[in-house]
């Protein structure tokens, strides 16, 4: 069976430089994350006849779009990146030049800290107020309040919330998509990925770092009273934690407990899984693992790398699934 043949369309400021580009282009990877973190680009490029010396010098913040994929059309749109950095190498083994680009611009990355006292205001009002600012749509589930005090960027103010109400954050193109993980999970559609077709693999279980019980507690100076509620996941080798979070009411701090837990193991089991392209896996997306043994599950992609080169396009896909349950042998 003849094997496809991979392809990466790059446009630069608007106009379509692939053909610029082919004889000189090294490869070309996007790693795309789930959990509140910019996507990142790089391209590397072979400058032995010295271009990006001169006017081929890309400036920072250039805006540069990528589509991934075969040339039978089986592409993948890779979204828009803004230029962070340009790195120029050169000696004995040869020259060349690596762009590195950002699915955010900087003036959002690098955007001045803000200070402000939320009590008890609808999330998705607090949510799209910062996401205006900042330029950005925002779809998903945004239901429920929330008090605290921002005192970050925006964008570090919007992600800290997602965490701390139970949700992820992926930030795709010009909108913040809002999951809750279980929703993911129980939807039914998902990719079956059987270990007959992985590359390589990597599984690593560890105890550090992984938390069973939280416990919140809250003392209200106004009415004298101690508020405080706990959840224990029940996850073997699990340590705990005690916070101290202002909470109205016990239910509101066993709620606390619950998401400080879901945020904490949503990683679980480290499962990473090396394969031919795929332009279908992307950070979000369920997958179901078979031939894995015990740990033949469903997980979500919390990252996804995909590399094209002349030795072909390759995926990189890393799973996560919180307080994951082995299949029934």
């Amino acid at each position: 069976m003849e094997r496809l043949k991979q392809t990466a369309i790059i446009i630069y400021q608007g106009r379509d430089v692939t053909g610029d580009l082919a004889p000189i282009l090294k490869g070309v990877t996007f790693r795309d994350h789930l959990d509140g973190k910019a996507g990142e680009l790089d391209i590397d490029l072979n400058n032995s006849s010295g271009l990006f010396l001169w006017d081929w010098f890309p400036d920072v913040n250039d805006r540069i779009s990528v589509m991934i994929g075969f040339e039978t059309g089986l592409v993948m749109d890779c979204g828009a990146f803004w230029v962070d950095e340009v790195k120029l190498t050169g000696g004995a083994s040869g020259d060349s030049c690596s762009i590195r680009g950002l699915s955010l611009p900087s003036l959002v990355i690098y955007a001045p800290e803000a200070r402000c006292n939320y009590e008890n205001r609808p999330i998705e009002e607090i949510v799209n107020g910062e996401a205006e600012k900042l330029g950005y749509k925002v779809v998903g589930d945004l239901s429920g309040t929330w008090s605290g005090l921002q005192q970050e960027t925006g964008l570090q103010f919007i992600n800290r919330l997602a965490h701390e109400t139970g949700r992820i954050l992926k930030i795709e193109n010009d909108t913040l998509i809002f999951y809750l993980l279980d929703d993911l999970l129980s939807s039914g559609a998902f990719i079956t990925i059987d270990s007959r077709e992985v590359i390589s693999y990597d599984i690593s279980d560890k105890a550090a770092g992984r938390i069973s019980k939280c416990t919140v507690k809250w003392w209200d100076r106004t009415t004298k009273r101690e508020f405080f509620g706990s959840y224990d996941a029940k996850i073997k080798g699990g340590g705990s934690a005690l916070i101290w979070e202002e909470v109205k009411n016990n239910g509101e701090a066993a709620s606390k407990a619950a998401d400080y837990i879901k945020d904490r193991n949503k990683k679980g089991v480290e499962f990473t899984l090396n394969m031919e392209g795929d332009v279908r896996l992307r950070a979000g997306v369920a997958v179901e693992t078979s031939g894995f043994g015990r740990f033949d599950s469903l997980y979500i992609i919390g990252e996804a790398t995909h590399s094209v080169s002349d030795g072909g396009y390759t995926t990189r896909i890393k799973l996560q699934r919180p307080e994951a349950k082995k299949k029934e042998q």
